[in-house]
């Protein structure tokens, strides 16, 4: 009996330690094999990445050149992970080169799929937040399988950090993108506490004299902020990336996370404007965790917002509660988002692998012409000052008077102070300079 006990408890623990983790993409979407399939062709499998990624990193030192194309077959051609780091390299060198503007948009897709594959998901969002190092930028899809699995590894500071590079893209035409964003962003704003720096280190920072160090520069440039680009807290940005997502729809949930994110985007008068909008709307229905959001930052809040944000939320506070929680609603959306676009996005998808890897053998081939035409060019000019040189040997005597008068020609185009410049008198050769002996006491 007691055997039979223990068996029974051993399997519900293993049950539990095994139960894999709910996503809200499945694994269709992601076309994990369609993706693995073009890995296959011919192209990428004559690729040797050590000897390639030699060669490629050789030409670079050497001349200073490298091919979009190249970094592309690199890019896709990766199977083992000990390649992220001379990716990483390669993609920074093309991005100093005047080739970066012609990188493939699957050398993007290619990037961020290996990185997610291999588990380096903190390395590809810092590749992806430095687009003037690195220039690889987030597709629909990729966006999406990163997001899905930032969120379901419970990882939401990463998570917000992707969701506002989407944002400053400005393209909300993917819903899936959009509902993953503001999950992402509404998880992070609502449980990651927004870190400040502490008054000890202020104070030692005050205490400090800093001695000040002029430099002479040719000009200086006026500080301007644009709000946008050179938002840099995190907070901020995850309130803009509500804000400006939600805004796009007009129903109740995208209303109530338009509230939060002008409210953690610190955009207090537009805030007062949008609840007292969405008041007067007969279909309003305020989530209890909005009003909660509120009133937490109304303790945390500067005397002159506090007026404003307390009118909020006696506004809110009158009108119509909702019966479901604010987060199962945004799952709900996402799930219908996902149930609506999923099949256009597969296809989508598959359709363009087909044409990445028909692109890919087009940039090849003149990649290839290309070069051949610059060698066979350099190979009939080395031919055809082999065949003057060859030329001028066997007619020398019929041409001896021309050659002279070239030789002549040629000796008065020299300065002739030059001559003069070179000759050394014979008597300074011989000179030695006087020993000099230090004064006598």
């Amino acid at each position: 009996m007691l055997r039979s006990v223990r068996k029974c408890v051993l399997q519900r623990c293993y049950v539990g330690l095994f139960t894999p983790k709910q996503t809200f993409l499945t694994d269709e979407y992601k076309c994990n094999e369609a993706w693995k399939a073009h890995l296959y062709s011919p192209i990428l499998t004559k690729v040797n990445l050590n000897d390639f990624y030699s060669i490629l990193d050789q030409n670079f030192n050497s001349k200073g050149v490298i091919s979009a194309i190249d970094v592309d077959i690199f890019a896709n051609a990766l199977k083992d992970s000990n390649y992220l780091e001379e990716l990483k390299d390669l993609l920074h060198k093309l991005r100093l080169s005047a080739e970066t503007g012609n990188t493939l948009e699957s050398t993007h897709h290619a990037t961020v799929r290996n990185f997610i594959e291999f588990g380096n998901v903190q390395d590809i969002v810092s590749i992806l937040k430095e687009p003037l190092k690195f220039g690889i930028f987030l597709d629909f899809y990729t966006a999406n399988i990163l997001l899905d699995k930032l969120v379901t590894s419970k990882n939401y500071e990463l998570a917000a950090n992707v969701a506002s590079l989407v944002m400053l893209q400005e393209d909300f035409s993917n819903s899936i993108t959009s509902s993953l964003c503001q999950y992402a962003c509404y998880k992070y704003v609502s449980e990651c506490e927004e870190t400040k720096p502490t008054s000890v280190e202020q104070e030692d920072d005050s205490k400090k004299k800093k001695e000040e160090i002029k430099i002479r520069i040719k000009f200086l440039r006026n500080p301007y902020f644009d709000d946008h680009f050179d938002l840099t807290n995190l907070h901020l940005l995850s309130g803009k990336t509500l804000a400006w997502i939600s805004k796009v729809s007009t129903d109740n949930l995208s209303n109530n996370l338009q509230v939060i994110g002008w409210l953690f985007y610190k955009k207090y008068n537009r805030l007062l404007e949008l609840c007292k909008e969405i008041v007067k709307m007969e279909s309003t229905k305020v989530y209890k965790d909005v009003i909660e959001l509120l009133k937490k930052e109304l303790e945390k809040a500067e005397e002159d917002n506090k007026v404003i944000l307390q009118n909020c939320v006696e506004l809110l506070s009158n009108a119509p509660p909702s019966d479901v929680g604010l987060e199962d609603s945004m799952k709900i959306a996402i799930e219908n988002c996902i149930n609506k676009t999923q099949n256009k996005d597969v296809s989508a998808q598959k359709e363009l692998f087909k044409n990445w890897e028909r692109m890919r053998e087009e940039k090849l081939e003149e990649q290839t012409k290309r070069l051949d035409r610059t060698r066979h060019i350099k190979m009939f000019e080395e031919k055809q000052k082999q065949l003057a040189s060859e030329e001028q040997r066997l007619w020398f005597f019929d041409n001896e008077e021309q050659i002279d008068l070239q030789i002549e020609e040629k000796e008065k185009l020299q300065d002739p102070w030059s001559s003069k410049k070179g000759t050394k008198h014979k008597g300074d050769e011989d000179y030695v300079p006087p020993e000099i002996l230090p004064k006598r006491k």
